[in-house]
């Protein structure tokens, strides 16, 4: 019988990459059962979920990137390029329509999350050498299990949650699409389960494929379809998303980085004081950027970064906007590139090879 497949080991991997979505759904259950309906995330939520986790996993793109010297000789074009790109199309767009801006960056979002479930489902796939066809139903189940939710979206607007800001989907999807979209969501995830049982029969473990495919159905499921309510809808979207994120860059060019920085300075330190560098540095990173956004944009958290600067003209609001969304956008861009095993990233094969036990890592 094969033996388990692992990036890190089992346990790290169960924990960081599929815990997250299973502490999620549990919340969301929680929250349905004895919350309150109605009511707001909340300050403590908002920091916990979308300062600490959501914007500081976009910042996390810098040790792959930006502060790795490898990657700034394979990447240089594209980590130059594509900032300077998105903030000018980001002004024009914005300019033209705030609308159309929202809805643009909510559909890139979107395909984003979705594409990172499909690319964690897909490194081990890789790593436990499944055959064309199993990574061809994996894709396929992640597809279905994350796209069919966001269809039955559109059919049931407007809901009480929204991606960025309200009305930043498109309207008119008839209702029965939706439910069409969710009734071949169950179809193809019953035949992927038949296939995992199979395979699991034949001796192959891979048990991570199916907690990947199956915990992100659960969770787009809760957050979109099952309750209406922007809580759940945001714990269930950024916990499965970030956590899992943050921890992949640790293994793969975070903690690499910060002990290059640290050894230049000192002997190498514990894997505690590299991870309070590595994560401190996200979290000063993610409340400056939360700050400019609350006090010249938002203006919703006025107690906590000051008081609100209203911006006045049209062309200062698009260029404020797109500027600040800079990193978000960069972020969803640039992991097309940054996350391919090759010759652009020569050391990704390695930092992702597995079979390192639970040492720490």
């Amino acid at each position: 019988m094969s033996r388990a497949v692992a990036i890190v080991s089992p346990r790290f991997d169960a924990i960081w990459f599929v815990g997250p979505g299973v502490v999620a759904a549990i919340g969301a259950l929680a929250i349905a059962r004895f919350a309150e309906p109605g009511q707001s995330l909340g300050l403590v939520g908002w920091i916990a979920l979308v300062l600490l986790v959501d914007v500081a996993h976009v910042w996390a793109t810098l040790y792959r990137t930006y502060l790795d010297p490898g990657a700034r000789v394979h990447h240089r074009r594209r980590i130059w390029l594509i900032p300077a790109l998105v903030a000018w199309f980001g002004v024009l767009l914005h300019l033209e329509s705030p609308v159309a801006f929202w809805t643009v960056m909510a559909y890139l979002a979107i395909f984003h999350f979705i594409m990172q479930h499909v690319g964690f489902a897909m490194m081990y796939a890789r790593k436990g050498a499944e055959s064309d066809f199993d990574r061809r139903l994996i894709k396929m189940a992640v597809w279905a299990a994350t796209a069919a939710p966001v269809v039955w979206w559109h059919g049931n607007l407007p809901r009480a949650f929204a991606w960025f800001s309200a009305d930043d989907l498109i309207t008119g999807l008839p209702a029965e699409i939706g439910t069409a979209a969710l009734v071949l969501e169950v179809a193809v995830l019953a035949t992927f389960c038949v296939r995992r049982v199979q395979l699991r029969r034949a001796g192959v473990r891979n048990p991570m494929v199916a907690a990947l495919v199956l915990v992100p159905a659960l969770n787009w499921y809760l957050g979109i379809v099952a309750f209406d309510d922007d809580r759940i809808f945001t714990l269930t979207n950024v916990l499965m998303h970030g956590v899992p994120y943050l921890a992949l860059v640790w293994i793969a060019g975070g903690r690499r980085t910060v002990t290059r920085w640290s050894t230049r300075r000192a002997a190498t330190p514990g894997v505690w004081a590299l991870l309070s560098v590595y994560v401190g540095g996200l979290v000063i990173l993610a409340t400056v950027e939360e700050a400019l956004w609350d006090r010249l944009i938002w203006h919703d958290h006025s107690a906590v970064f000051g008081a609100p600067i209203h911006l006045e003209h049209p062309l200062t609001t698009a260029i404020v906007v797109a500027l600040l969304s800079v990193p978000q956008t960069t972020h969803y861009l640039l992991d097309r590139w940054i996350w391919r095993v090759g010759p652009d990233n020569p050391e990704l094969a390695a930092e992702l090879a597995g079979d390192r036990g639970d040492r720490g890592s």
